[in-house]
Parts: C-alpha cells; structure tokens; sequence
C-alpha cells in the first residue's frame, strides 16, 4: 500500500473544473515534485491531500485512511501530514520558540518543561537555532520560511506538503530554503512539493509529475521527463521554465 493514493479525483469551484480525473501514487520515502502552469491544479490537489478541501468524486487515501475534510479524527491527521505554503503564517505577536511550540503543547503532544528542547531541535535542522527568541519581523524571508518548515517538523509528521514555499522569497533567499528541503529528503521525509524550482526538481525529487488541464499529464523520473518529454505541453513547460 502506498502511503498517498489519489483515485480518479475531482474537484469544481464553481463553474471551474479544476481537477479533472486525477490519480497518483506516493510510496513513503518518496520525493514526488508537481510541476505545472498556475491553474493545472497543482496547488488544489495538496489542498485536498490535507484535508483542507474535500473531493467531489474519487478518493485520497493517506496511510490507508480515507481523507475529506469532515474526517474523524482531523486534528491527528493533520499532525501526521504537515503542509507548509508560500506566506509564512507565523504569529507575529509570538517568538520563534512559541510559534513552533504552540501546536505541540495544544494538542498535548509535548509537555511545557520539554517545549524549548523541541524548538531547539527542529530550528536545529532548519540551521536557525540562534533565533529561537527571535520575533517574526527580526527575521528575513527566508528564516521566516525555515521556522514555518521548522513548525511542521515539529509535530514529527510522517508526510510533508510544500506548496511554491519559495516563490514569495526574494531570489537571493531562495536557496537557504531548498538546502533545508533537500536535508529533510536525504532523511527519508516523505515529501510532495510544487514548484517552479527546476534545478530543485532535476536534482532533488525521485519522480516528477506534471500536471495540465487538471490532469496528470506526463510523470517520471527527472532525468527522464527534462531530457526526452513524451508530450508537447511538457516540453513547452520545460522550454519556457529555462
């Protein structure tokens, strides 16, 4: 059993069918990038993964249970699949080890006396121990990302969503960030990103899927899809992300 199986999803807002018959498997351990135009549905589809919109028809299983948005049981799964998006959404009334320590002492994961050793390991792994007593505004963009990755981790999750966690850095900033996804994939994290980083996606991702028109429209390994594209929309995308 795979650890995300996605059946024949779709999804409309409104008029708009935005994912049009959508099936995909994620095997844990397994970096899976999804590339794509804005509009192909890329970001929908990690939305529906986590629960944050539900399906009109088909079906997402995560580690074999059923995933909508009026699941039982909705606060565990989502501490077990981590989703991390391109506006950091820190609290900026909080310091760095509060935003990271929230959600673990709500949910009765850790106890307070052990809250700070947490911060201190994950902002460890995100290479930002020295701004556990930082505020937000302190912080650039960049660190401001790497304490929102640091924040997932925290909640020790078996499968992390990034969604373009890059595209509202400036271009300098960019690379601290994928240094930190790329650590987290040698690690064995289960991951599933879109992006429009490339270079990350040719060096980093096991497979690549490449989404069109709200479906999956070519997937495979990188080296594969970037140097012999079977389809014209793909070789296009490739042309015009150079």
């Amino acid at each position: 059993m795979a650890l995300v199986e996605i059946r024949d999803v779709h999804k409309t807002f409104g008029k708009v069918e935005v994912l049009k018959g959508v099936s995909l498997d994620v095997e844990e351990g397994e970096i899976v990038t999804i590339i794509g135009r804005s509009g192909s549905g890329k970001s929908t589809l990690l939305r529906c993964i986590n629960a944050l919109e539900s399906v009109d028809s088909g079906e997402i299983r995560v580690e074999g249970q059923k995933v909508h948005a009026k699941m039982p049981g909705l606060k565990k799964f989502r501490q077990r699949v981590g989703i991390v998006f391109q506006a950091f959404n820190l609290f900026p009334h909080l310091k760095v080890e509060r935003n990271i320590t929230l959600a673990p002492l709500l949910t009765g994961r850790i106890e307070k006396a052990k809250a700070r050793a947490l911060a201190e390991d994950v902002l460890t792994r995100v290479g930002l121990a020295d701004k556990i007593d930082a505020w937000p505004e302190q912080l650039s963009g960049g660190q401001q990302q790497r304490v929102a990755i640091a924040r997932c981790l925290a909640m020790a999750p078996h499968l992390m969503l990034f969604d373009e966690v890059t595209s509202a850095l400036d271009p300098e900033l960019v690379g601290e960030v994928l240094k930190v996804m790329e650590a987290m994939a040698k690690q064995g994290m289960t991951m599933i990103l879109v992006t429009h980083e490339m270079g990350f996606a040719r060096n980093v991702a096991n497979r690549i899927v490449f989404m069109h028109q709200g479906r999956v429209w070519e997937q495979g390994p990188p080296a594969r899809l970037f140097a012999s594209p079977e389809t014209p929309e793909l070789a296009s995308f490739i042309a015009s992300a150079k």
